[in-house]
């Protein structure tokens, strides 16, 4: 995101973005609505005649876990090694799909996670973690969230992906949201 907003002010400084943090679904929810004109949100509907979507790079999962935990001595983590530990994620109202996509990784991986704390913010999860009430797994991004007492390993193997995409109404004749996806697309594959 970072790249593609510069990218964006460079094109066109005259544009004024007005930037709000929300998860996916307040997000599905404020582009319906007309309150925002894009979104930028993780794991979008499979489905969805109203918006569009493109995705933008992936990024594999990690699991985020006190740095005082045993598995924080290894490099990668397989899923199935974090069974027997209690789980801090985000409430699955606020990403479904997300929620769905983590918990699927534990289900094949053979166990269904004891989840004990939910967050509604990677920091937040973060932050509980570091605190020793649980584990968890996360896009690798969050690694940029700098606690001590936090260890983010890779997931092996395998390490599963999740997606990022930018979403707009697809109807929507805003010419500045069809500045910004000119933008998206004419940035370099994996440029952050």
């Amino acid at each position: 995101m970072p790249g593609l907003l510069r990218d964006f002010r460079e094109r066109f400084p005259a544009v004024r973005l007005d930037i709000h943090e929300m998860t996916t679904t307040p997000q599905l929810a404020a582009l319906r609505d007309r309150t925002v004109d894009v979104g930028l949100l993780r794991e979008p509907p499979a489905d969805d005649a109203e918006l569009a979507f493109e995705t933008v790079p992936t990024e594999p999962f990690v699991a985020v876990l006190p740095s005082g935990h045993p598995l924080a001595a290894r490099r990668t983590v397989g899923v199935g090694q974090l069974a027997d530990s209690p789980f801090v994620l985000l409430p699955r109202a606020v990403g479904p799909r997300l929620y769905d996509r983590i918990t699927g990784l534990c289900t094949t991986a053979g166990f269904t996670p004891r989840v004990v704390q939910h967050a509604v913010e990677w920091q937040t999860v973060c932050a509980l973690v570091e605190a020793g009430l649980g584990v968890s797994l996360a896009p690798e991004s969050i690694r940029r969230i700098r606690l001590e007492g936090v260890a983010f390993r890779g997931i092996g193997p395998g390490s599963p992906r999740t997606s990022v995409a930018v979403a707009w109404r697809a109807s929507d004749p805003n010419p500045l949201v069809a500045r910004l996806l000119a933008t998206l697309g004419q940035r370099p594959s994996g440029t952050p």
